[in-house]
């Protein structure tokens, strides 16, 4: 993180905890239930939030070295991503040119070239066809015309982005804004990945919700994150859709002992960084855990792919150790805690009971998630865009 802006965040929420405060909205804001029930509504979602942003589906520690590929399935659309010759990422949709079937089934792994397991059809890694099996009898094929369907992608950051609908182009620089020198100053493509899990969830937004405040932390988390990180104050900041949190820790105080000069960046706090639709980073420059949530078949359903990436991998016993344990706690906490929790919400969610939820001033970060999310799915003109 830049030291300027850890030390903005640290200012303020040594005030906060001062004052008993926190960043707020100016009134409370009201979110129908039907908007995570709906299913036109969700499809809404899909189609203009899912398949036409740009989505954060791999990392640069996943395509290291040319020849090396991804696939991942994200709404239904199945994706190639590859790093080819060039040293460029590429992505195109998994579905071969000539009968529609997944060019290639492995979920990772290193290759100049792909073959259709059906026909035997074959791409390069940059997604032209250069071989048909048979051709002398198959008759004439126009190959420059026949290449898998090719995908906007862009790195940045560490982090690989894809727009899922082909011919839909993708300025990477102006969906993330001012978000893209946070995610830059965090050197993620210097880290590794340690482990992932995937997690099965509620809707989509009923999971996502629980990233974007630290009211909870206290009751659902008092065993897990609670023993760390204050309930109920924080200090918000807005990147066009995207957003930044940080929530300080209980020893936050200890600041005021030392000289600014020797504050450690960092130090004292956890900051939360989500980029909208469906991706929630919490951690340090030195590492932590990027949350990518991807909507399910239905309405009720999401996974999460937890994704643990640090700068150093443990090198002894005892680092893996405790690497391992505070993979486990943070696991548990999501799954057994937040996850659990939103299916219990959905579940309640069908019963009727509520016509409306209502997200409190200090859910700030809620009132902006919701807003964006209504301003792509209703297809609201520039001029009702939501303000920062």
């Amino acid at each position: 993180m830049r030291r300027s802006e850890y030390i903005g965040l640290a200012e303020r929420l040594l005030e906060h905890e001062a004052n008993n405060t926190t960043d707020s909205a100016e009134d409370t804001y009201t979110v129908p239930v039907a908007d995570y029930l709906d299913e036109a509504r969700w499809n809404n979602e899909m189609e203009a939030i899912f398949k036409r942003l740009p989505l954060m589906l791999a990392y640069t520690d996943e395509l290291r070295e040319p020849g090396s590929y991804k696939t991942i399935e994200a709404v239904g659309v199945p994706v190639l991503i590859t790093r080819g010759k060039d040293g460029m990422v590429h992505a195109f949709l998994n579905v071969c040119s000539h009968r529609g079937a997944a060019v290639v089934t492995d979920e990772c792994g290193t290759a100049s070239r792909f073959m259709c397991p059906y026909h035997g059809w074959t791409f390069n890694d940059q997604g032209a066809l250069i071989g048909v099996a048979d051709k002398h009898k198959f008759g004439e094929v126009d190959t420059e015309a026949k290449g898998l369907k090719e995908l906007a992608c862009e790195e940045r950051g560490g982090l690989i982005f894809v727009v899922l609908t082909p011919g839909v182009p993708m300025d990477i620089e102006a969906h993330l804004g001012g978000m893209l020198d946070e995610i830059e100053s965090l050197g993620i493509e210097n880290w590794h990945i340690y482990k992932q899990v995937e997690l099965p969830g509620a809707n989509w937004k009923v999971c996502y919700d629980g990233y974007l405040e630290g009211y909870h932390f206290a009751t659902l988390h008092t065993n897990t994150i609670f023993t760390f990180s204050a309930n109920n104050i924080m200090a918000y900041d807005s990147y066009g859709p995207h957003q930044r949190i940080g929530f300080p820790h209980h020893n936050l105080g200890e600041l005021r002992t030392k000289p600014q000069e020797e504050w450690e960046t960092g130090e004292g706090m956890s900051v939360i960084r989500t980029l909208f639709p469906h991706v929630s980073m919490a951690g340090s420059d030195q590492g932590g855990l990027i949350s990518q949530l991807i909507p399910g078949p239905t309405p009720e359903q999401s996974r999460t792919i937890q994704t643990y990436i640090y700068a150093m991998q443990p090198s002894t016993d005892e680092e893996r150790a405790a690497m391992d344990a505070s993979v486990e706690m943070t696991v548990g906490a999501v799954r057994d805690e937040d996850y659990a929790t939103g299916f219990g919400i959905q579940k309640g969610m069908s019963t009727g009971a509520n016509e409306e939820f209502t997200f409190g001033k200090n859910e700030l970060g809620l009132h902006k998630f919701h807003q964006w999310v209504n301003f792509y799915a209703e297809g609201k003109p520039e001029s009702e865009r939501p303000n920062p």
